[in-house]
């Protein structure tokens, strides 16, 4: 048994190929997420996705859940219900709908602490990118790189060149260094004339508070 999540917007045709390639069996548990309240196209494009996936698995276990997405937190919370009632293999398609819909989806997934196989296809059809949860979480950091932040705090600003120096590291070493930690939040790069500097982000901030 599959939990099938899938996010709906005014065109299935995201939301029907991903069934072909899911092939799902009567056994499945088909969620259809979509934005309230559901308009006109959005309708049809519901409409025409049930009648698909009746005639081609006989699949009749569809729930279907419409989330205010000007309320993100209770949208988010009631896809995360959802998610929690069916103790099974989830995988999520976030390829159709708004972007609020699919980012707010996205986020209940990830809340759930559940392991997930997370989907996107691409505008073109072209491709289907996959993804888990680990892909969400940040890099830990570990001791080394919060001496780094320290140094940074205590400096305000640096420039790269200059930073290597201090730390007695090579330019790309440095960078590395400093990238990770722009990556995971804890550091902010800002333009100072034609070149860039490095200070430290609330995250930062709050991370050397601890």
């Amino acid at each position: 048994m599959r939990l099938i999540l899938l996010t709906l917007g005014f065109d299935e045709k995201f939301a029907v190929r991903g069934i072909l390639r899911y092939a799902p069996k009567p056994d499945d548990v088909i969620a259809i997420v979509t934005a309230s309240p559901l308009i006109e196209k959005a309708e049809k494009a519901l409409r025409t996705l049930l009648d698909i996936l009746k005639s081609y698995a006989g699949i009749e276990n569809v729930e279907i859940i419409e989330v205010d997405i000007s309320n993100p937190e209770s949208a988010k919370r009631k896809i995360r219900e959802l998610i929690s009632k069916h103790d099974c293999e989830l995988i999520a398609n976030l390829s159709g709908g708004m972007r609020a819909l699919i980012l707010i989806t996205l986020a209940a997934v990830l809340s759930s602490d559940r392991n997930a196989l997370i989907e996107l296809e691409t505008e073109n059809l072209e491709n289907v990118v996959t993804l888990t949860p680990e892909f969400f979480k940040p890099e830990p950091i570990d001791e080394s790189d919060k001496r780094i932040l320290r140094k940074v705090a205590e400096i305000g600003e640096i420039k790269l060149d200059d930073f290597a120096k201090v730390i007695g590291k090579s330019r790309t070493t440095t960078y590395r260094i400093l990238k990770k930690l722009v990556n995971a939040g804890y550091l902010e790069e800002k333009k100072m004339g034609r070149g860039i500097v490095y200070v430290l982000s609330g995250k930062g901030m709050l991370m050397l508070e601890e």
